[in-house]
């Protein structure tokens, strides 16, 4: 039985890093280099977060942490625009910081959008909002932060645009979810 356990561990972490390695990144990924990337580009993308502060939620009963889970929207605020990457920051102290560290650059690609997003060919058509409804952030401690989601796409003359919105995740549980025993 414990072999058993080994080899599912063993095939899940290469899973794992082959999922991650799909990723798109960018060599070298500095954060400051991508946030000032998206100074310089144009406002074409409206993002939404709800709910937006989020309260935090336990992840399961069979995992310690917990989880803030909220929908994120997307529209074209330009015409027709097609995501090409997407991916968010962290601000600690009081500075915007890669989720995982600078050591793991990680953003997410067209086809990301596409599958997370119910949006084909990750093309945003005018008038139309896409959602990622199982939006969520998950860890073992409950400190509060800001998360910072940007999305940058192509317009019709393939000038890029930006979109970024900012969510709250907060320390305290929901009332209705924190129960009355101390």
């Amino acid at each position: 039985m414990k072999h058993i356990l080994l080899v599912s561990i063993l095939i899940f972490c290469s899973s794992a890093g082959s999922a991650w390695a799909e990723q798109k990144s960018v060599a070298p990924f500095e954060p400051s280099l991508k946030l000032i990337e998206l100074a310089s580009l144009p406002e074409g993308l409206a993002v939404t977060h709800t709910p937006d502060p989020v309260f935090a939620t336990l992840h399961t009963p069979s995992l310690s942490g917990v989880q803030w889970k909220h929908s994120t929207t997307v529209s074209s605020m330009v015409g027709p625009v097609r995501i090409v990457e997407f991916g968010y920051f962290v601000e600690r102290n009081e500075q915007w910081e890669l989720p995982y560290g600078n050591e793991v650059p990680f953003t997410f690609t067209s086809s990301d959008f596409a599958k997370m997003y119910d949006c084909p060919n990750s093309e945003l058509r005018p008038g139309e909002s896409y959602t990622d409804v199982r939006n969520r952030s998950v860890i073992d401690c409950v400190p509060e932060q800001v998360v910072k989601w940007y999305f940058i796409g192509l317009d019709a003359k393939d000038n890029r645009v930006k979109g970024e919105a900012n969510v709250k995740l907060l320390a305290d549980r929901a009332p209705s979810v924190q129960g009355t025993g101390g």
